[in-house]
């Protein structure tokens, strides 16, 4: 059995450099396409014979971006425009991009004014009402319209066969990073905050056939210890993302264990499992609509809020830490309504303001230092 840290340091090498990683790639004669942020049918570019790579921005300060948005804008859009503008992802053949909520819809647009030129987006426009027959058709139409973006993009046909073999596999994928999160929830003296984060960043930017053999070997090395949370302060993580470093050695250095998360980066970013029987473009299409308990997802009775502290009563976790990505709509519309639920259900919660331009989080440290003495 491999060891623990051999493996947490081979996820290391990828999640903190994914340049290195896109070099490697392109060496080996793939083409690549960048897919953002998540909820995408990425199966369909694997399909294709093409590597998709993860972009969810990253953090330092927005220059050109500023030019195509408001300043009122989620740093994810800013900053993954940004990249784009100054030619750090130029290497990518296309980009696939949903537009989920509404500051990802003008997103679309300015990639495609600003970017779309140098590199082609994809864009994928998914029903709001996913729950009716009418937006699961309009959820089929859609992908099969992505379908075609994919074959034009790369210069190829896909086969049904194909899209099956990526399904197959991307299920497997997610199933293995589901039990992943629950392995080092339960062992956090193995698998700190941060190893915790990297190893689902890597699954970012590595193929799902490399990533997938090597989260296998670490749950097994898990799986084969005794759980202990001993000294530590088990929470539930929510929001958009939480690999803003700074915020991980927060969590990290006031001994927090991760039992479970609500992360739209994280779990809810592999909560999917595909049918893998039928038409592979309806299937993708049923995987996405039968999606529940998501902030950015259409959900008019706020199950989403409800779910939050249903989360941390299944997981064993003493209270809830929101990280509520700045200027995400959706996520600010859901705060109050799982604040609400949280202490409805007798669970401790603390918002944190995390933002990709942000480099110094002292405010934050002083409210999860003092949570930590809450939660006990």
């Amino acid at each position: 059995m491999a060891c623990i840290d051999t493996l947490l340091a081979a996820f290391a090498e990828v999640a903190v450099d994914p340049d290195a990683q896109l070099e490697k790639h392109l060496a080996a004669g793939k083409r690549v396409v960048g897919v953002g942020p998540y909820h995408v049918p990425e199966e369909l570019v694997h399909a294709a014979g093409a590597v998709p790579f993860g972009v969810w921005g990253c953090v330092g300060s927005s220059v050109e971006a500023k030019k195509y948005f408001p300043p009122f804008y989620c740093s994810l859009c800013q900053m993954t425009l940004e990249m784009g503008l100054t030619g750090k992802l130029d290497r990518l053949s296309g980009m696939m991009i949903t537009g989920l909520c509404d500051n990802l819809r003008p997103f679309s647009q300015n990639w495609s004014a600003g970017v779309g030129s140098k590199i082609p987006m994809i864009f994928v426009s998914q029903p709001q009402n996913r729950f009716i027959p009418a937006g699961r058709d309009y959820a089929v139409d859609s992908y099969t319209e992505v379908k075609r973006g994919v074959e034009e993009c790369l210069g190829t046909i896909l086969d049904d066969e194909a899209i099956t073999a990526s399904i197959k596999l991307y299920n497997e994928w997610r199933a293995a990073m589901r039990a992943f999160v629950k392995l080092a929830g339960q062992h956090p003296s193995e698998v700190s905050v941060i190893d915790r984060a990297q190893v689902i960043n890597a699954g970012y930017y590595l193929r799902k056939a490399d990533h997938l053999p090597l989260v296998k070997q670490l749950n097994a090395a898990l799986a084969a210890l005794p759980s202990s949370l001993e000294g530590y302060h088990p929470v539930v993580l929510s929001g958009i993302y939480e690999d803003i470093p700074a915020i991980g050695e927060i969590l990290q250095e006031n001994k927090y264990a991760i039992v479970a998360d609500d992360l739209a980066k994280e779990s809810r970013a592999f909560a999917m499992q595909v049918p893998e029987e039928g038409d592979p473009i309806e299937a993708l299409a049923d995987g996405w609509c039968a999606l529940r308990n998501d902030s950015v997802l259409y959900d008019p009775h706020k199950d989403h809020c409800r779910s939050v502290p249903a989360l941390a009563k299944e997981s064993g976790a003493r209270g809830v830490v929101l990280l509520l990505a700045k200027f995400c709509d959706p996520e600010e519309y859901d705060e109050p309504i799982t604040k609400r639920e949280c202490m409805e259900a007798g669970v401790p919660i603390v918002a944190i303001e995390i933002d990709q331009s942000t480099e110094t989080y002292g405010q934050a440290r002083t409210q999860l230092e003092t949570f930590v003495e809450l939660i006990g």
